[in-house]
């Protein structure tokens, strides 16, 4: 299965270089900046987190050990946790403000940066603008901070000529979708990262 998983990621992975592309006029992404991977859950399948536990198993054992000291922190966290909103903490595998496990990281971590769209569950379409777009990041140059959204008033302030556009690069979408239909592949239990290491 991890190679049919492999399969899929070069498959998406070529799309997704391509969003990131046609939207560079956007995207503000940078070494050394992790706003992403500091503040989430991190939603994973079963087929994903076993790809990222192959890279930390090539880490050297100093790493190794800071990752478990990151998951037993993050874990006694949780269950501390009282407050009714969803648990939000650091990716464990971020080390100094890298991934530690980058070549193997999760879908949403390589699709997160663009602009998406999705159908909720009464099939109405929603968008999502990056987080980072709050700290001067992705799409901040067409982000009205007062309407809290893109508008084509401050696009057009630009005088970008590519547009600002949305993706459907929903993590359902993603996980179902017609490759993984012609690949046959199964990505399994979707969860919380830190909740893999329960």
């Amino acid at each position: 299965m991890i190679e049919k998983y492999e399969k899929y990621l070069q498959i998406i992975g070529s799309s997704l270089d391509k969003f990131f592309e046609q939207q560079k006029p956007y995207i503000f992404c940078k070494e050394g900046c992790s706003i992403c991977c500091e503040t989430g859950s991190y939603p994973l399948s079963k087929i994903e987190f076993d790809y990222i536990m192959i890279g930390y198993e090539k880490l050297p054992r100093e790493i190794k050990e800071k990752i478990k000291e990151n998951i037993e922190s993050i874990k006694a966290e949780k269950n501390n946790f009282t407050q009714k909103k969803e648990f939000m903490h650091a990716c464990p595998f971020l080390i100094n403000k890298k991934c530690s496990v980058y070549n193997n990281r999760a879908i949403i971590c390589r699709s997160y940066g663009l602009m998406s769209y999705y159908d909720d569950k009464d099939g109405v379409q929603k968008y999502k603008i990056p987080c980072c777009v709050d700290n001067g990041l992705n799409y901040s140059n067409v982000y009205d901070k007062k309407l809290k959204t893109i508008t084509s008033k401050k696009w057009e302030e630009t005088g970008i000529e590519i547009e600002p556009v949305s993706h459907n690069i929903d993590l359902f979408f993603l996980h179902n979708n017609e490759t993984t239909k012609h690949l046959n592949l199964e990505f399994g239990t979707l969860k919380s990262i830190i909740d893999w290491f329960d």
